[in-house]
């Protein structure tokens, strides 16, 4: 039964390391959105400077 507990307690611990590495993945996708949307925005302002 110990056994069988620590067997689940390291397949939790697996699990949690595969959320946070999808988490650290995620993480990264939107900073990378972020980024891209930042430069929308700032492309879009120089547009309306151009337009104004």
């Amino acid at each position: 039964w110990h056994g069988m507990a620590w067997h689940g307690m390291a397949w939790h611990g697996m699990a949690w390391h595969g959320m946070a590495w999808h988490g650290m993945a995620w993480h990264g996708m939107a900073w990378h959105g972020m980024a891209w949307h930042g430069m929308a925005w700032h492309g879009m302002a120089w547009h309306g400077m151009a337009w104004h």
